[in-house]
């Protein structure tokens, strides 16, 4: 059941617009901690608004996990996971961006992308260009670990994973225990994703870029960047890359477009693997 929900969710989230406004806020999930306690910081805030609704979640869907309830299970984690992981589709994005870069429209590939990821800086500058790439990466891996978790742990998990790193953006300052969770959660989804993109790109180029870096205990986005661009890299020359910025630019999020594509497609194999064998 939980791979028919991740299937629908996927084909849901290619869908263009008209999502109400709980599913489509970029904020919902901070909008959710506020209203969740009436404590909101420290320890006690964080097993209130993160760790109380995960454990609730986890226990009704291992409820109705059964017969009839199955149905229920399939609406309501759909509606959750959409939720959860947004609405809007990482790579109905990028493919819009694309669109607007290879047609020149520099303004409107500004705004739609600043719009969706939090860039700064000169729009087409490579410096710009790597941020969009970063955003577009962490946002994909956000992805696939919500989709590790649920196909692991159920959606109990995922609850605890998405609300933990809402936790962190509104209190990063004072949330080590938070961090350190955050770290470990994102840890087998950060290697999985690696040998995906070993397998969907050039396995050796990878498995180089992954070098002493695989074991570290971190939050894995330097490993993870560096596999991905090692995955498909692009030639680029240096006349073009400084007289034309924003084809070559446009060349590498491409790359990243399809290699990620890719990875996912192997992150499906994975899910249904583990569905057979579970």
């Amino acid at each position: 059941m939980k791979l028919l929900v991740l299937l629908l969710v996927l084909a849901l989230r290619r869908r263009d617009g008209g999502w109400p406004g709980v599913l489509a806020r970029p904020d919902r999930h901070q909008r959710c901690l506020a209203t969740l306690s009436p404590v909101r910081h420290g320890i006690p805030g964080w097993w209130l608004s993160v760790a109380l609704p995960a454990i609730l979640v986890a226990l009704l869907f291992g409820w109705l996990a059964g017969g009839w309830g199955n149905l229920l299970v399939l609406v309501l984690g759909t509606a959750l996971m959409l939720w959860l992981v947004g609405v809007e589709s990482e790579f109905r994005l990028v493919d819009e961006l694309l669109v607007c870069g290879r047609l020149n429209d520099g303004e409107a590939l500004r705004e739609l992308a600043e719009q969706a990821l939090p860039i700064t800086g000169e729009a087409g500058s490579r410096d710009w260009f790597r941020q969009l790439e970063s955003g577009f990466l962490e946002r994909v891996f956000v992805l696939f670990t919500a989709l590790f978790w649920l196909m692991t742990l159920g959606f109990g998990a995922v609850v605890l994973f998405v609300l933990n790193r809402a936790w962190l953006q509104r209190h990063r300052e004072h949330s080590d225990w938070a961090q350190s969770l955050d770290a470990a959660l994102r840890w087998i989804p950060a290697r999985l994703t690696v040998l995906a993109l070993a397998l969907a790109g050039q396995f050796g180029a990878v498995t180089r870029a992954a070098a002493g870096k695989l074991w570290r205990l971190d939050d894995s986005r330097e490993l993870l960047n560096d596999t991905a661009q090692a995955a498909e890299p692009v030639e680029e020359s240096a006349e073009k890359s400084t007289e034309e910025p924003l084809a070559a630019g446009m060349d590498r999020l491409e790359a990243l477009h399809g290699v990620l594509l890719r990875a996912l497609a192997v992150w499906l194999i994975f899910a249904a693997l583990w569905s057979l064998l579970a």
